[in-house]
């Protein structure tokens, strides 16, 4: 999952469950939303080279996070370039091992993706939006057989979706498609995966790793030269 301050992760927790979810730890997860922009950067040989990911935060969670950086004293919805500087970055602290939720793959095949790069951030007033490019450890050649992007976190705390196509860029005759999973079958899936917890146990702490049953994901294919 994302890296939040402990406290910030504390409050954000505190103020999802009591508002007006469901009760119990299916209605208590996921605490932050992100929309998600994908950017799939092809070679001239229709390879896949690099993805540029693109994070809006929901609303609520950008307010913590500029609260807790002090940013925007003033509260008019504006950032000095300088308040822009020191946000830009700010979700970009992966610890070591962390895939940063997105994950690439060759038809059912999975692909190495770099840490990020290029980074930056804005704000709206509103919400939070970063960027930052991961590229791929060897070209990839795209065609019949398709580029797959999955948008998700394994532990649920946060839920991505893809509201807008998938940009292509570079590349001949390639096309991109955006792919929703059942959402009845994934929480079916997360009340089944739940039934094994005993009461005892902090669901919290040890939530199940259900995040690729509501991942949303992005086809890219391109015709054959």
């Amino acid at each position: 999952m994302l890296t939040l301050p402990a406290m910030l992760r504390a409050a954000l927790s505190a103020l999802v469950v009591t508002s007006a979810l469901p009760a119990g730890p299916a209605g208590a997860h996921p605490h932050v939303w992100i929309d998600t922009g994908i950017e799939v950067i092809l070679n001239d040989r229709n390879e896949a080279v690099a993805l540029r990911i693109r994070w809006t935060y929901d609303e609520l969670y950008s307010l913590y996070i500029v609260g807790d950086m002090g940013l925007d004293a003033d509260w008019d919805g504006k950032l000095t370039p300088e308040e822009e500087a020191r946000l830009s970055g700010f979700d970009m602290k992966w610890d070591e091992g962390f895939a940063g939720d997105t994950f690439a793959l060759s038809g059912e095949a999975a692909l190495e993706l770099s840490g990020p790069e290029e980074f930056g951030a804005s704000y709206d007033g509103k919400r939070i939006t970063s960027t930052h490019l991961r590229r791929l450890a060897a070209p990839v050649p795209v065609g019949q057989v398709p580029l797959i992007v999955q948008a998700y976190d394994p532990g649920y705390y946060v839920a991505y979706s893809i509201p807008e196509p998938a940009v292509i860029t570079g590349g001949r005759g390639c096309t991109a498609q955006t792919f929703v999973p059942d959402l009845t079958e994934a929480q079916a899936a997360l009340m089944e995966a739940l039934k094994e917890y005993t009461p005892d146990v902090d669901v919290e702490d040890t939530f199940p790793a259900v995040g690729a049953q509501f991942a949303e994901e992005v086809r890219v294919t391109c015709a054959a030269p």
